[in-house]
């Protein structure tokens, strides 16, 4: 399936479309971000929380400890498994709910309007396979990518300052040029994992549409994009990364208020009994545990249902986008092959080309008669 878009679309555009597209989405999509990033926010609030029982098990076991360090990760067993079922189930449900929005994306930028269980369906098999080894493999790659660029910062750094880390046990303090160039370095590394973690983001842009929407496999679909990229990575850069300031910015504004509502009764209690100068209770520090994972779990299910509506749609309109621009480019080269001089089959070339050139009259028509996306 391949969505169509009147025109090429700027960044306003895509601004205006997308927030456009979403309230239109709500009414399908909010049930199932529900449904998809509930469990797992529990899940990880539930584990945050389960760190007051070890931090209890601490405090009435401390002679224990004192002979044996160890015994200090035998509580934690909890919140481990609990931790890592809360990210296989984020994981798993993003991942889904990534699928549901761009087919519904679609199907709404088709002008179709597909029963709730059929979407549901489609976006469970094949789609939820397919982008989870798709992601899998590309976070795999962009960290790789990103420690070797960190790498390649640091390691010429550090070879060239060898002697002075040396002198270092013969100094009572580090000379301030080295401290600063370790900081230069550190900086510099950061910038070079993130350029090489966006320039891995922006080929894949359109990986997941691709694969959902086109019925491709994980590799097609990244290979799609990148194809569909090729030669506008840096308008595809600027777009994405003004879409997701916006995105980011909108989320803060809306999961503030309620983050600290649900903070405010475990801060208040563990500051009271700090503020006295008496030593903090067991019993608010497990208060602050649990406000902290309320909040923690709050801020994860509402950036999930938000951003995760948001991001599939943007991506779907600039799939259709970029899709569509190909398009239009390979008529423009099939026009002008066919009107190359040529020595062989005249008649045939004539045929051809007027073909192609009533295909191109059909296409401008359509798009004159089109009333816009929305």
């Amino acid at each position: 399936m391949a969505s169509k878009l009147r025109g090429a679309r700027r960044l306003g555009d895509f601004l205006n479309d997308t927030f456009s597209l979403v309230p239109r989405l709500w009414r399908t999509v909010l049930p199932v971000s529900l449904a998809a990033i509930a469990p797992g926010s529990a899940l990880f609030a539930l584990a945050i929380g389960s760190m007051g029982g070890w931090i209890r098990g601490i405090a009435n076991d401390s002679a224990s400890l004192e002979k044996n360090p160890a015994l200090v990760f035998s509580g934690l067993g909890p919140f481990v498994w609990l931790y890592a079922l809360a990210m296989l189930t984020l994981f798993l449900g993003k991942t889904y709910l990534k699928a549901f929005v761009c087919l519904a994306s679609g199907a709404a930028m088709d002008k179709r309007r597909p029963r709730l269980g059929e979407l549901a369906g489609e976006a469970f098999r094949p789609a939820l396979i397919r982008l989870a080894v798709q992601d899998l493999a590309i976070g795999a790659i962009a960290q790789v990518l990103s420690l070797a660029a960190a790498t390649a910062v640091l390691v010429p750094f550090l070879i060239g300052k060898l002697g002075a880390i040396v002198q270092l046990k013969d100094a009572s303090s580090p000379p301030a040029s080295l401290i600063v160039g370790f900081i230069a370095a550190y900086i510099l590394a950061v910038i070079a994992a993130a350029a090489v973690i966006w320039w891995l983001r922006v080929k894949t842009a359109v990986a997941a549409p691709a694969t959902v929407l086109e019925g491709r496999n994980a590799v097609a679909g990244a290979g799609r994009s990148i194809d569909l990229v090729r030669g506008r990575s840096w308008s595809v850069f600027g777009t994405m990364f003004i879409v997701s300031l916006i995105i980011s910015f909108g989320l803060g504004i809306l999961t503030g208020p309620f983050t600290f509502a649900a903070a405010i009764p475990g801060y208040f209690s563990f500051i009271k009994e700090s503020g006295s100068g008496a030593k903090p209770s067991i019993a608010s520090i497990e208060r602050l545990l649990s406000s902290l994972s309320w909040t923690m779990g709050l801020s994860i299910l509402l950036s999930g249902i938000v951003e995760g509506t948001l991001m599939p749609a943007f991506l779907t309109l600039l799939h259709a986008d970029l899709s569509e621009r190909e398009e239009k480019a390979g008529s423009q080269r099939r026009v002008q092959e066919l009107m190359a001089p040529r020595r062989k089959r005249p008649a045939g070339i004539a045929r051809r080309l007027s073909r192609e050139l009533a295909r191109r009259d059909e296409w401008d028509e359509g798009e004159s008669d089109s009333e816009g996306l929305f």
